[in-house]
């Protein structure tokens, strides 16, 4: 039998191959154009998500912080005191250096009186002498300081421990060490009530005024006190000597110190004992809190062009009290203004004025004071300039109520081929266009100081 040729076996050509090449090229640059636009747009929603978070959590911080202003626990400052039947000792005259070295002359009534009257303070460049510790600030940016008690109670379950040489406010709710009628005195003395402390110099630097009786409306500073005889030396001399019908206030019923916190709950009792201790014992002692915030134009290094919020506390560090230097907080926030409501009239228009006692439109009904104001905003909000504090019959600084807060967040790196062209606005300021390629975005908030503008509230 015959066999037969196999057929010819034929390749691929020259043409084909090419051909097949030039086809995987385009599939292979298709996907390599594809991964690289996935790359691209999961880059920029990176940037822009953190971006983002960046300035949700400025303005949560900031927000949460300045909720808090004014809270000093169960004091009420005698200027937001619709029941003080005198005028007010401790309205704000002035501003408060925020970073005033702390010593017996610097803290002394009026400046603490400052501190705890302005629990909101604004500027547009470092106040005082914080100078150094605010460096390299942001141009065109807002400095904001925040004071109140801390909220939760030295000691308690969740807060930091009671610590030697820390600043701790504290008030008090026995009556007795509010008001209370004196045993007699002399030109520069008064002797205390019998249930005054038996310590010796223990009120020294309070001031103690007469609300009642022989000398009312005098007020005097206490330079020392004989724990045995109950007997508080004073300066300068009163002008109508007091006695044993005279009622006195003592101090303005809180301490700011290291030390002193000597006053009781309302059982008036050192210890806290029985059923009944929650009400007994010493009255809770919070540490005191000033927060600074500040925009500065780095982030780690100087120079490396990430604006970052900073912020700078008041404690103890290396056994001395004083702002501490601050701390990078939210790198990317490169525009910070804050905005001021200011309640300075009362419900029926008048002028807020603490050189007087309280004016009762109604004295039966009390419930509108025509020299208070009501809680609530007038007119436009003011920015850092316009909150200042000349005197108590001209500071804008303790009428505040609400702050409304402005941050423009930036990207950390650029877009590649984009052009930052936009202006934003912040309250009164307009920043921008930038012409480079970050990406920005405003963030704002209005936020009510709840304690001082809730003092102010009538039925």
């Amino acid at each position: 039998m015959a066999s037969r040729c196999p057929a010819r076996i034929r390749g691929l050509s020259l043409i084909e191959l090419m051909i097949a090449i030039t086809l995987g090229m385009i599939i292979v640059a298709a996907l390599l154009a594809l991964y690289v636009n996935v790359t691209r747009t999961n880059s920029e929603m990176s940037r822009m998500n953190r971006q983002i978070e960046n300035g949700r959590f400025a303005m949560q911080l900031l927000q949460d912080d300045v909720a808090h202003a004014g809270f000093w626990g169960t004091y009420v400052p005698q200027f937001d005191n619709l029941t003080e039947p005198l005028a007010p000792l401790d309205a704000p005259a002035a501003l408060p250096d925020p970073c005033l070295a702390y010593t017996a002359a610097n803290w002394n009534f009026a400046y603490i009186s400052n501190l705890i009257g302005i629990p909101v303070q604004g500027s547009t460049a470092a106040p005082g002498t914080c100078g150094a510790l605010l460096a390299n600030q942001q141009a065109n940016t807002d400095i904001l300081v925040v004071r109140h008690a801390q909220t939760c109670v030295a000691d308690a379950a969740g807060c930091e421990a009671d610590t030697a040489g820390k600043l701790y406010f504290q008030s008090t709710m026995c009556e007795a060490e509010v008001t209370a009628f004196a045993q007699d005195g002399a030109a520069n003395s008064l002797t205390l009530n019998a249930t005054a402390s038996a310590t010796d110099d223990v009120y020294n630097g309070f001031t103690v005024r007469i609300i009642g009786g022989a000398g009312l409306g005098q007020s005097r500073a206490i330079t020392a006190y004989n724990g045995t005889t109950k007997v508080a030396t004073v300066s300068p001399n009163w002008g109508t000597l007091p006695d044993n019908s005279s009622i006195y206030a003592f101090g303005l019923g809180y301490a700011l110190g290291t030390s002193g916190h000597i006053f009781h709950k309302r059982s008036c009792t050192d210890a806290p004992t029985g059923p009944t201790q929650a009400i007994n014992g010493f009255a809770d002692k919070r540490k005191f809190v000033s927060n600074i915030y500040y925009i500065r134009d780095y982030a780690v290094t100087a120079g490396d062009g990430i604006p970052t919020l900073m912020r700078s506390s008041f404690d103890l560090a290396g056994g001395a009290l004083a702002h501490q230097p601050a701390q990078a907080l939210i790198e990317g926030i490169q525009g910070f203004r804050v905005e001021y409501g200011i309640d300075a009239q009362s419900d029926t228009g008048a002028a807020v004025d603490y050189t007087q006692p309280v004016v009762w439109v109604d004295p039966l009904n009390k419930n509108s004071p025509a020299n208070r104001g009501d809680g609530m905003a007038e007119g436009n909000y003011a920015n850092a300039a316009g909150v200042t504090c000349a005197s108590v019959a001209s500071c804008p600084a303790a009428n505040i109520v609400a702050v409304r807060i402005h941050v423009l967040a930036r990207s950390l790196e650029a877009t590649p081929g984009y052009t930052d062209s936009k202006t934003y606005t912040l309250g009164g300021t307009t920043l921008g266009p930038f012409n480079d390629g970050f990406k920005r975005h405003v963030f704002s908030t209005t936020v009510r100081l709840v304690n001082p503008a809730g003092r102010r509230e009538t039925p």
